[in-house]
């Protein structure tokens, strides 16, 4: 048998353009001893020397370190010769572990930053029996014999002769296809010009057919097997594993087992396993060399299953306390305590040789199953015992035989065996019992707790109906507030900027700002107010006076506005419709923009202020003369009223008209009357209610006046109006303004008060 084993090791590299080619370090082991070594190789010259050469193994640390991808794995695996095994020393694509974890089983050191070193590593290792084979096709090979090119000839001779070498070559691989007693399916047939191929479908892996693809005398053997979906994992030691296992026995019982390097393999537990089914399942998992129990007597249950492998009994000087027990078992996962209890008896009982294992691992020869020594430990065998067994295996004590599953009892056992089978069957059907009625105790505690859910969702939405409801609306309005202030928040902005402006042109040498109102209503005062604000001395330049109305009128003035400037054709059409009075009456001056001609924008505008002031001081002169107009007007009102209520008493009374006579005012408080002028603007006042007369004052005798002779009474015209009785002379240091309209008033009713005693009198 070929011993040859290859270990490689890629090592970066790159081409002349930079892209990523990798060469190989190559170390050859014969015999488990090192034959030779070799460094930058290049993947062809790789394959060719492994063709050449047909080593039994090619080892590698891990698989990802021989090919970047799965596509060259398998440029690879088609390129290695027949009985060439590719071998994983990493682990199994499941349960992987470093390269230098595994070497040290073997008791093999290595610098793991060079190539080199791991390459002789992983060659070591898969000579001493290590590592998992890589298997990666179906049971289903095909072969193809064909001309290595086209037959640009087509002399008869030529392709007799090719056609002769395809046929030749066809029976020499089936020759041995049928020496290896492969079944196969031959088919063969006609290609291009004459030529002819032949086709082989083997029932067997693509490692188990003698053939490998090759090129020779113009003549392409390739061998192509059918892919397995994913790549699989054999081990190389057909041994199994050693593990130590720990049992807890009972209705439940409860398998741990821990390969020797004290690692969790294996951890379950069942309600329905007899000594037999607990056996077959041990013997599943791997070789048991130790039998572990947490009680310091071991069960016949347990010893039962220790004698049937031949394994050695590890029990605790006392039972092992729970606490114990959970401080032996920190760190694993378990899910009740019979799994508990049986991980910690065999991790207790791993720990008890940990230290018995290190001291022999010093000692250890490089190369040597550390598995092997440590199961020999177990077994109670020397060192130097283990090692003369591992060399001579000749000499070698042979490994204890597993009793088959089906145990056999003595006759006095019989009856135990009986009940141990009727307890076998009770505890199946209690373990289904069992499992039905948790199965419904799940299902009613599930109806149970989605119940509970239901009514707490019913009260919960009945209890906040009403508040959600609430909230909505509450929301709603929320919203609404949010948007209308933001609305009022944007007017607000575009005010801010419009006065900004204003006050700019406000500031600027020369000229006057205005506001521009465009129509005299309350709509849009109310606007202009709220956009750019309508204060104390501001200018109005209105455009159109359409709709207007006293309030307002009333409005700018309890605003306090400067003053209204109103264009040509408004300003006359302002005067027709009497509206320059109302705003004197209120006190605003209003001026006409023809002489201003003020420049407007938008709603802001400027005007000259030099001719802004003269056309205000214009206005204010003539507001003096409107007002002490319209003072004057009310007294003569006054005075007009008062005759013709005297006149209707004489004659409702029937006094007789001869009799009527004027009192002149006592020179000593005469009421001064504002200095008359031309009357322009006058309103009928209403009738005064009489007032309680003035505190009186010493009365000085009044000297009898002369009875005046007039004419028979005749009824005076409506339209005719009494002409007043002329006012005495004011003195020449009185001023006009010293004697305000309601003097005037209080010394006319006193004087007809005066006059209506005396005729009461007579």
């Amino acid at each position: 048998m070929n011993s040859l084993v290859f270990g490689i090791e890629t090592i970066p590299g790159f081409t002349e353009n930079g892209r990523p080619r990798p060469h190989y370090a190559l170390v050859r082991v014969s015999d488990r001893r090192i034959e030779s070594e070799e460094k930058n190789i290049p993947l062809s010259r790789l394959l060719r020397i492994i063709d050449t050469e047909r080593p039994a193994i090619l080892a590698v640390g891990n698989i990802r370190d021989a090919t970047a991808d799965l596509a060259g794995l398998y440029e690879i695996l088609d390129e290695l010769p027949f009985g060439t095994k590719l071998v994983q020393i990493s682990g199994d694509g499941i349960r992987m572990d470093p390269v230098a974890k595994i070497a040290e089983r073997y008791n093999l050191r290595f610098d793991k930053t060079n190539p080199m070193e791991e390459a002789k590593t992983a060659a070591l290792i898969a000579s001493f029996g290590g590592g998992y084979e890589l298997l990666t096709y179906e049971d289903v090979t095909t072969l193809t014999i064909f001309p290595a090119g086209p037959l640009l000839r087509t002399h008869r001779r030529h392709v007799r002769k090719m056609h002769e070498a395809v046929q030749s070559r066809s029976r020499e691989i089936e020759a041995k296809l049928s020496a290896k007693g492969l079944s196969y399916l031959i088919t063969s047939r006609r290609v291009f010009r004459g030529g002819s191929m032949t086709v082989f479908m083997v029932k067997a892996p693509r490692t188990e057919v003698p053939v490998s693809s090759r090129k020779s005398g113009g003549i392409i053997v390739r061998v192509s097997g059918k892919r397995k979906e994913k790549p699989a994992f054999v081990s190389l030691s057909k041994k199994p594993a050693y593990i130590i296992v720990g049992i807890d026995p009972g209705t439940t019982a409860g398998i741990a087992a821990l390969n020797l390097d004290g690692d969790l393999i294996h951890l379950s537990s069942s309600r329905v396993l007899n000594p037999a089914e607990i056996i077959s399942v041990i013997s599943g998992i791997g070789k048991p060399v130790l039998i572990a129990t947490d009680k310091a007597d071991i069960p016949s249950g347990v010893e039962k299953i220790r004698r049937a492998f031949s394994a050695a009994a590890w029990t605790p000087a006392k039972d092992v306390l729970i606490k114990d027990k959970y401080e032996l078992v920190e760190g694993y996962l378990f899910s009740n305590d019979h799994e508990r209890d049986a991980l910690s008896a065999a991790v207790c009982a791993y720990r008890s040789y940990a230290n018995k294992f290190d001291s022999v691992r010093k000692r250890m020869p490089p190369g040597t199953d550390f598995d092997v020594v440590r199961a020999g430990i177990i077994r109670g065998l020397s060192l130097e015992q283990i090692i003369a067994g591992i060399e001579n295996p000749e000499e070698a004590p042979a490994e204890p035989e597993i009793i088959p599953t089906e145990l056999v009892f003595d006759e006095k056992d019989e009856h135990i065996a009986r009940l141990e089978e009727t307890i076998t069957k009770l505890r199946k059907l209690a373990g289904s019992l069992s499992e039905e009625v948790e199965v419904k105790d799940k299902a009613i505690s599930a109806l149970q707790k989605q119940l509970v859910l239901e009514r707490d969702a019913r009260e919960q939405e009945v209890l906040s109906s009403e508040e959600i409801s609430s909230r909505d609306t509450e929301l709603s309005q929320v919203k609404k507030a949010l948007h209308k202030e933001e609305r009022r928040t944007k007017n607000l902005r575009v005010s801010l900027e419009r006065m900004k402006h204003f006050i700019s042109l406000q500031a600027g040498d020369g000229c006057t700002a205005l506001k521009v109102l465009p129509l005299l209503a309350k709509d849009p005062v109310k606007s202009l107010d709220d956009e750019m604000g309508i204060g104390e001395e501001d200018i109005l330049y209105v455009l159109k006076i359409d709709g207007w109305g006293k309030s307002v009128v009333r409005d700018l003035a309890e605003a306090k506005i400067g003053a209204v400037i109103l264009p040509r054709l408004t300003f006359q059409r302002a005067q027709s419709q009497n509206l320059i009075e109302e705003f004197r009456d209120a006190g605003i001056p209003i001026l006409d923009g023809t002489t201003l001609s003020p420049r407007v924008k938008g709603k802001i505008g400027v005007v000259d202020t030099a001719g802004y002031e003269a056309a205000l001081a214009g206005w204010k002169e003539t507001q003096v003369v409107y007002n002490n107009e319209k003072k004057l007007g009310q007294i003569h009102g006054m005075v007009d009223e008062y005759r013709v209520l005297r006149e209707k008493d004489v004659r409702e009374k029937g006094i007789d008209p001869d009799l009527v006579f004027e009192v002149e005012k006592p020179e000593p408080e005469p009421v001064p009357a504002p200095k008359r002028e031309k009357q322009t603007f006058m309103s009928k006042p209403e009738r005064p209610e009489i007032e309680p007369a003035a505190p009186k004052k010493e009365e000085k005798p009044v000297p009898k006046p002369k009875p005046v002779s007039k004419p028979a009474p005749a009824p005076l015209p409506k339209k005719q109006k009494p002409v007043p009785k002329p006012a005495p002379a004011k003195k020449p240091d009185e001023k006009d303004s010293e004697k305000p309209a309601s003097h005037v008033l209080f010394g006319v009713l006193s004087e007809y008060r005066a006059e209506r005693k005396k005729e009461l009198k007579k």
